[in-house]
């Protein structure tokens, strides 16, 4: 017995002796160095995966890509002021250390694709700005602490003339994004366009776009003019209005149309309009900007603006070609928002950056060449190394790695900036601005090829479903979504399980744009017109006045789902495809997306519960789609003990009439298609433009090109002042 005790003392002591030299060797000084080298390269590893996906964000709702940028957006300014500490506080020195933080410093300004990640991000410009100072110092004292010798002196120099660069570019986009910025820069924009349409009364010409002085591109400089410039300069004739005048180097809508060059007159490159589309798109995004920013338009310049889309849609396909211009519109306004290309894309800028790639060029060439020899293992005995078994030094190894790879990914994101289409936008102004390029058809062609590609779509182009009748049992994970994790993750409400997205098809966006140009200049209707113009109003339209704009989503959604389970429609029918992809986005706005809608999102919130709660009551026990139906189809007769209806019984009435209607199935899907369309109409309006401009950045929502239409034609949706106060006085159920 004492034996086994004895053995089994001799194990633990060996494990104790042996965790004891582990943790004397994670002490060490050359573990310490591999540590600074690791958080090194994951910082760079995270400024790629900024640099290549940051832009990704409004081409794909992919939770998992959006949670993976958001861990490299955050850790990386955690990790470089770590790593700078572990620097100055090492107890040993390795001539390196300048370099790497250095690098880290240029790295934390570097994504011009994702400048922030949310709207919160740009209101803390001035924390940025701070960030950047504490940083700075640190990497001071860091060059203090070591000194600089020649050699590297030569190395830090070019290195260090990037920071500014850097920081500045950065900066400047997140104070332009702020709300503060946006209204000093928007303040421009916002007194020309308030008197813009008085300069074109009874001249207007759709074709050439006459009379249409919306500015392209021209006004960046003055925008960032300081104000009292303008008001030194002009003392005898006070406003409260700045002025811009249309000179040469404004360009306007008007003169993109009636350029003379090859490129974009009428019979020549442009054939189908795409490149004066891409001017008509970053003009319009302009306009937007100011709905963003909180100012108005005359009702007679929206008067003007839908003349405009009036003329898009007039044109052959033309709700194809009014939404690709409302698509790469909203593409602008992201990156308004998001990325550092409002500043990179000034006039002139272009050489800054081309300033910044070649000093960094400069430098790690000089780095990688004039030091490869130094840093050899025991080069200086007072120093820490990191070598292999041959003595090939692995600090170096790391930093040329780094420089390398940091190289290639400015070279990349100077080829995604290259094609983007902020550069489209400048190559096009620049050739309607040069006359000497418009008989040069070269040139003209070289600026098409670019102009016509197109890596990437503008955004997702699909629609979020969801079937209450299918994700109504849903529970989710208790394991995943709990109140430990509730601080970190945003918690999954019970019923809230996602349907496969649907594709955005023709016919829908057909529909839709055709319930847009009939609702024009009339007020919004809550589907009625498209019920009066079917001739089922007196019927149906008790269905459109319910207690909230939630109530009616969701009876209409139930009562197309026991449509589609009863008499789905033929393959050739549009009309089927057109009201249930559109039911079931409305549905996925509810449940996913209230702010979208016109409800409080509190309310929606509310009465999506109560549905659920209610509905997992009702069809307990009932496993099949078709076993739901058939009790649903039972209630659609049946009121509450109350003697009023459950939104769960209104939406199978609502059902049973449509079925018990004489028109047949056919019948039945043009009413819901109309129904639908015209709903997505009378919900787009809104004055939550921060909603909207927060989805962009999450794959962005059909309903918010919708509102970028609606805001141009000042389309508004009244209150309906009949509808009741809803309850709230009743109990969230357990």
């Amino acid at each position: 017995m004492r034996d086994l005790q004895r053995r089994q003392m001799g194990v633990v002591n060996k494990t104790l002796h042996g965790a004891t030299e582990i943790m004397k060797n994670f002490g060490t000084p050359k573990a310490s160095l591999a540590k600074i080298e690791l958080l090194v390269g994951l910082t760079a590893f995270l400024l790629f995966s900024l640099v290549i996906f940051g832009s990704s964000r409004r081409r794909c709702n992919n939770p998992t890509l959006r949670g993976l940028l958001w861990a490299a957006y955050t850790l990386s300014s955690y990790l470089i002021a770590y790593t700078l500490g572990l620097m100055t506080e090492a107890s040993f020195q390795n001539e390196l250390f300048p370099v790497w933080a250095i690098l880290l410093m240029i790295f934390f300004g570097s994504a011009d694709s994702c400048s922030a990640y949310s709207l919160e991000d740009c209101e803390q410009w001035r924390n940025y700005a701070w960030q950047c100072l504490i940083k700075s110092t640190g990497v001071a004292i860091l060059l203090i602490i070591y000194g600089i010798r020649w050699p590297m002196a030569m190395v830090l120099f070019f290195l260090i003339l990037i920071l500014p660069l850097k920081f500045g570019d950065r900066g400047s986009a997140l104070n332009v994004a702020s709300g503060h910025g946006r209204q000093r820069v928007a303040k421009l924009m916002a007194d020309y366009m308030s008197s813009e349409h008085q300069s074109s009364e009874g001249n207007i010409d759709l074709i050439h776009m006459r009379g249409y002085k919306y500015v392209v591109r021209g006004e960046e400089l003055m925008v960032f003019t300081k104000l009292g410039k303008r008001a030194a300069a002009e003392p005898k004739t006070p406003s409260y209005r700045r002025s811009l005048k249309i000179t040469d180097g404004v360009i306007t809508i008007e003169k993109v149309w009636n350029c003379r060059g090859w490129l974009l007159r009428s019979g020549g490159g442009d054939e189908d309009s795409k490149l004066k589309d891409i001017c008509l798109s970053f003009s319009l995004c302009k306009l937007l900007y100011l709905r963003c920013c909180g100012y108005s338009l005359p009702k007679q310049a929206h008067e003007k603006l839908w003349k405009l889309i009036q003329h898009l849609y007039a044109e052959g396909n033309g709700y194809e070609r009014a939404f690709k211009v409302v698509e790469l519109e909203l593409s602008f306004l992201f990156d308004r928002f998001y990325t550092n290309y409002p500043i990179v894309f000034l006039p002139c800028r272009w050489l800054k950056k081309l300033m910044e790639i070649l000093l960094l060029i400069i430098g790690s060439l000089m780095a990688i060449g004039l030091y490869g020899q130094l840093y050899i293992l025991n080069s200086n005995q007072d120093e820490v190394h990191l070598a292999t078994a041959d003595g090939l030094s692995i600090d170096f190894l790391v930093t040329a790695l780094i420089l390398i790879v940091y190289i290639c990914v400015e070279l990349v994101q100077l080829f995604f900036m290259a094609i983007s289409d902020w550069a489209k936008v400048s190559l096009l102004c620049k050739y309607v601005h040069n006359q000497s390029w418009h008989n040069r058809k070269r040139v003209g062609k070289l600026i098409r090829l670019i102009c016509r590609t197109q890596l990437l779509k503008p955004w997702e182009r699909k629609l979020g479903q969801y079937s209450l009748l299918e994700s109504y049992d849903y529970t989710p994970s208790r394991w995943l979504y709990s109140n430990f994790t509730a601080p970190f993750i945003d918690p999954t409400r019970e019923g809230q399980k996602q349907s496969t997205p649907a594709k955005l098809s023709s016919e829908v966006k057909q529909a839709v744009f055709h319930s847009l140009m009939s609702s024009y200049p009339r007020v919004l209707e809550n589907g009625r017109a498209s019920l009066r113009l079917n001739k089922v109003e007196h019927k149906l339209s008790w269905a459109c006045g319910l207690e909230t704009q939630t109530q009616v989503i969701i009876v209409w959604h139930i009562a197309t789902s026991i449509c589609e389970h009863e008499h789905r429609g033929p393959i050739s029918d549009p009309n089927f495809y057109v009201a249930t992809h559109l039911s079931k986005y409305l549905a996925y706005l509810v449940v996913f997306s209230p702010k979208l809608l016109p409800d409080h999102p509190g309310d929606a919130e509310y009465i999506f519960y109560q549905i659920i709660y209610e509905l997992r009551a009702l069809l307990e026990g009932r496993n099949t789609k078709e076993e739901r139906i058939q009790k649903l189809k039972e209630i659609g007769e049946t009121r509450d003990e109350n003697g009023t209806w459950s939104v769960i019984s209104q939406g199978a009435r609502l059902g049973q009439q449509l079925l018990k209607g004489k028109g047949g199935p056919k019948f039945i899907w043009k009413v819901l298609a109309e129904f639908w369309a015209e709903l997505m109409v009378y919900v787009a309006p809104s004055d939550n433009a921060k909603a909207h401009i927060e989805h962009l950045a999450m794959g962005g929502e059909f309903v918010t090109h919708l509102w970028a239409l609606v805001s141009h034609a000042g389309i508004e949706r009244e209150p309906l002042v009949e509808r009741p106060t809803l309850n709230r006085s009743q109990s969230w159920p357990n």
